[in-house]
């Protein structure tokens, strides 16, 4: 081999060798920094995934605490346990300091967790701490509910008429923190049974006896209110019905009802059959609706259509009731919750609709006067709820009020006195506008 051929083949063999030599010093000392940034990258989203299911669990049990009335220790606990159930021990990345706040209708719920990182103690870091917070606020629009409840004679059962108390008193605890209720807020109460109970408002008068309204209830014997005393010279506060179809309609200025009072029967009966506890007109006080729940008595037939109407009358702006709002008025949510323990049964007993031997109505009859009356309410836009307690109640009665409700998912069944506690609670969540603040 010539010398013109052998000496360029000898530097290119140089040149390589060295060049080679260099090139592996400069890739050795990048191997550890390429290493450690991708050992870095799978710990950040390993503690990415982390933040991600805490700030989960932390929405969570701020929502459940903002739907609560609790408050206090009573609210940690329940954030602590919504927590826990959705953020459980054996999660990656170790969850601790969780703290609540609760600052006016704001809670805010906050916690760290502690992610042990993979390959990041290559360069000295062995926990990446991860931090997340959230704020939630219930926010109530305009809100005028009517409570129709049934206070017939079975509700003495078991003390049931004791267990619908405390689901109403926790259904306002709910929509009224504290001590009142929000201007935007107005409860009313409609116990029914044989028929409802106007009280000393049919007269135009308030229970202190100061004017109400004009009277909507004929007394051509001026009789006076007072539940106490010789039922033959008082007027109880029930009432006979509107012929039909006025008995499924809401009232107006012009009509007016007739007083529970038996004339065809001697003194002793007048009154008869009326149960004492009378309707409360909506109102954002708090002291007034709590004191009429606690009031509630269970005697009587059970006559679901007039409770409703009489629901439908007291959300209605006109006659005979005038605290709810204009229909037109779209701030404003007009919610009726009807609950029974039992089917349609008016027996042979004076009732709203007078003597039975007068009309004769059957319990069909005031099925199809419910459920006109359903219909009557969610034209008007008024959203109905509707609670069937106890067992013993049949199927098609069942049926009937998740027909009447304004759609399946506010027909609540509760057979057992825990589950109209907890649908009474759930209505009222359901009614509060709850919502994560950004």
């Amino acid at each position: 081999m010539s010398i013109l051929t052998t000496a360029p083949t000898r530097t290119i063999k140089r040149y390589l060798r060295d060049t080679l030599a260099a090139t592996a010093i400069a890739f050795a000392m990048v191997i550890p920094v390429t290493i450690t940034a991708a050992g870095m990258a799978i710990d950040m989203s390993g503690a990415y995934m982390v933040k991600q299911r805490l700030t989960h669990a932390l929405d969570a049990a701020a929502l459940a605490a903002a739907a609560s009335a609790n408050s206090g220790g009573d609210l940690t606990a329940k954030v602590t346990n919504f927590f826990q159930l959705n953020y459980p021990p054996e999660k990656i990345g170790a969850a601790y300091d969780l703290t609540v706040t609760q600052t006016g209708d704001d809670i805010t719920v906050a916690a760290k967790a502690s992610y042990d990182t993979i390959l990041g103690n290559l360069i000295g870091i062995d926990i990446i701490t991860v931090a997340a917070d959230t704020t939630v606020t219930r926010e109530l629009l305009g809100l005028e509910v009517a409570m129709v409840l049934d206070v017939t004679g079975s509700m003495t059962t078991n003390n049931n008429i004791g267990t619908l108390k405390t689901a109403s008193t926790n259904f306002l605890n709910i929509l009224c923190r504290g001590t009142t209720c929000s201007s935007l807020v107005k409860i009313g109460v409609v116990p029914f049974a044989n028929t409802v109970n106007v009280g000393p408002y049919g007269l135009g008068k308030n229970p202190s006896g100061t004017t109400y309204d004009t009277a909507f209830v004929s007394n051509p014997n001026n009789l006076t209110f007072n539940q106490s005393g010789n039922s033959s010279t008082r007027w109880w506060g029930c009432i006979l019905e509107r012929p039909s179809p006025q008995d499924t309609q809401k009232g107006d200025s012009t009509w007016r009802w007739n007083m529970y009072w038996d004339t065809s029967q001697s003194s002793n009966y007048r009154n008869t059959g009326c149960n004492k506890s009378y309707i409360q007109p909506l109102t954002s006080g708090k002291s007034l609706i709590k004191s009429k729940i606690d009031s509630l008595s269970a005697s009587g037939n059970t006559l679901s259509n007039v409770g409703l109407v009489w629901g439908y009358r007291l959300l209605s702006p006109e006659a005979p009731f005038r605290e709810g709002v204009p229909w037109s008025d779209i701030t404003t949510k007009k919610v009726a919750i009807l609950m029974t323990d039992g089917d349609n049964n008016i027996g042979n007993a004076y009732s709203a609709y007078g003597p039975w031997s007068t009309l004769r109505l059957t319990d069909d009859n005031l099925d199809t006067k419910l459920s006109t009356t359903c219909e009557n309410m969610k034209n008007d836009g008024i959203t109905i709820y509707t609670v069937v307690f106890t067992s013993g109640i049949s199927t098609a009665t069942k049926n009937r009020f998740k027909a009447c409700a304004t759609d399946p998912a506010k027909y609540y069944y509760a057979p057992t006195q825990a589950n109209l506690t907890a649908s009474f609670e759930q209505i009222a969540r359901e009614l509060a506008n709850i919502h994560i603040k950004d």
